[in-house]
């Protein structure tokens, strides 16, 4: 079985999915057990920094920063924060190369790729431009 990485995509559209109409009316065990719904659901906990770094960046108040910090505690960032200058190296690589379509890559999109093929994992994601992206 492939290792597998959870993107942003997946961790964010489980939040909004999982979380109350008020975030207010939620805890943080609240936030503890859906990460564990969607680490038992993908059969995996691993992400990469810049995926906690792009969640934790959607936050709007103190009490969805505590709440997102205690969803995110329950993932393992395979890449315990090193990114390494191969990793800028095939992220650059990967920015510069133009798709058929013509979109723009986005920086975090390219870092995640060149994350998850350093350590051999495959990514779960629900972002149609990262399943794009070619290493």
């Amino acid at each position: 079985m492939a290792r597998r990485l959870l993107d942003t995509s997946v961790l964010v559209a489980y939040w909004r999915h999982r979380r109350p109409p008020r975030i207010n009316d939620a805890t943080a065990e609240d936030a503890g057990r859906w990460a564990e719904e969607l680490i038992e659901q993908h059969n995996s906990r691993a992400i990469a920094t810049p995926v906690s770094i792009e969640f934790l960046a959607g936050t709007r108040s103190g009490h969805e920063l505590r709440l997102a910090r205690s969803y995110l505690d329950r993932f393992e960032e395979i890449d315990q924060g090193r990114i390494t200058p191969d990793d800028w190296r095939q992220a650059r690589h990967m920015a510069e190369r133009i798709p058929p379509h013509g979109k723009p890559r986005q920086m975090g999109d390219c870092l995640i790729r060149a994350i998850a093929k350093r350590l051999n994992h495959e990514i779960v994601t629900l972002d149609q431009g990262l399943r794009r992206l070619k290493p």
